[in-house]
């Protein structure tokens, strides 16, 4: 396997920094969602691993090769596993939203900065070629994105994005000490030993009502009202947003800050869910497919119940469930997917039934 990680999801180390030590993701990542056709067995797993093999040898691992996991969702572990139940179904996430939840047996998340990369890995798993898995797993979609400097005001000239900002609303949203460790959220046991579990989201964006913000809104409602655009742009190691103080900042300033509101969600002031999330114009609609890592299903459940604000109308009259509450007035989710990632060895069709 070329000399990369034993868990699928171990990008990190590829990943570069930028000037502000804020890690850099590969500028290019996809999403295949797949179902199964036909009743794969152990020459069907091996037929996959020695696609994904030799693409492992045909380019190197990081953002100037590529990375990959294949997930297996829900429907795959209940009707071709002994492993009934090992993945829970995905489910709204708020009383405002009534997301499609997608139900694919599998998805491949890969991720280079070279767009040409990545459609040759297409090509090579879904085209008629030799290492094509066609007799097996039919594609029923593909996302695509983007996340870097540059590529969000490319995408939106029309509009007020930074030039430096690697996503559509105009910050950095990952740093070193907002996201979860892959150590932290690589499971110890069971199953999927050595991997994690996914949750996949399709979000669209209300990017002209955000952007008609000025700078100094816009960090209010995505870090916390006491942090201005000045701050928020020189962040590096953390995304501080006095959430302790979060009943208190919420009843001064009438507005529920989105990284303030999901800290709380932290154990130990450490995040339990590690985002791999990028931006997107599929279909002419600006969004985020979010892609979110963690140990069980459950912290990213909790996270983005938290993260919600339910509780800020409690603490101000001003703050509705969407109003003056995070980016919740600028987003909606369309769909929903969760998965188990397995460990590199047993990606390919992990624990088929006999």
């Amino acid at each position: 396997m070329t000399g990369r990680p034993a868990g699928q999801h171990e990008w990190e180390a590829s990943f570069g920094r930028d000037a502000n030590g804020r890690p850099v993701p590969p500028r290019r990542q996809q999403l295949i969602l797949v179902d199964i056709v036909g009743s794969p067995g152990p020459a069907a797993a091996a037929h996959l691993e020695a696609a994904l093999s030799a693409l492992e040898e045909r380019y190197p691992y990081g953002r100037d090769g590529f990375l990959a996991t294949v997930g297996w969702g829900h429907t795959y572990w209940d009707r071709y596993t002994e492993h009934t139940g090992l993945i829970n179904v995905p489910a709204r996430m708020s009383r405002w939203e009534d997301p499609v939840l997608d139900t694919p047996h599998a998805i491949f998340h890969t991720a280079s900065d070279h767009q040409d990369v990545l459609d040759d890995i297409h090509a090579t798993l879904f085209g008629a070629g030799a290492h094509g898995q066609g007799e097996f797993l039919k594609v029923l979609e593909v996302r695509s994105g983007f996340v870097g400097e540059g590529l969000a005001a490319e995408a939106l000239p029309q509009l007020d994005v930074p030039a430096n900002s690697p996503l559509l609303l105009g910050f950095h949203s990952v740093h070193k000490g907002s996201q979860a460790t892959e150590e932290s959220i690589t499971i110890t046991e069971g199953p999927l030993t050595g991997g994690t579990t996914q949750h996949v989201s399709r979000i669209e964006l209300d990017v002209d009502r955000w952007h008609a913000q000025n700078r100094d809104q816009q960090a209010a409602l995505m870090f916390a009202p006491t942090v201005t655009a000045a701050q928020a742009e020189a962040l590096s190691d953390d995304a501080p947003s006095d959430y302790e103080k979060y009943e208190q900042t919420v009843g001064e300033y009438g507005i529920v800050g989105h990284a303030q509101a999901a800290a709380r969600a932290r154990v130990n002031n450490v995040p339990v869910i590690n985002r791999r999330d990028f931006a997107t114009l599929d279909g002419g609609r600006p969004g985020t497919h979010f892609v979110a890592l963690q140990r069980e299903l459950r912290d990213f459940n909790n996270t983005r119940a938290i993260m919600n604000g339910a509780d800020g109308p409690d603490y101000h009259r001003s703050v509705g469930a969407r109003r003056r509450n995070g980016i919740n007035a600028f987003f909606d989710v369309t769909h929903r997917a969760t998965f188990g990632v397995p460990s590199r060895a047993l990606r390919a069709y992990p624990f088929l039934r006999s």
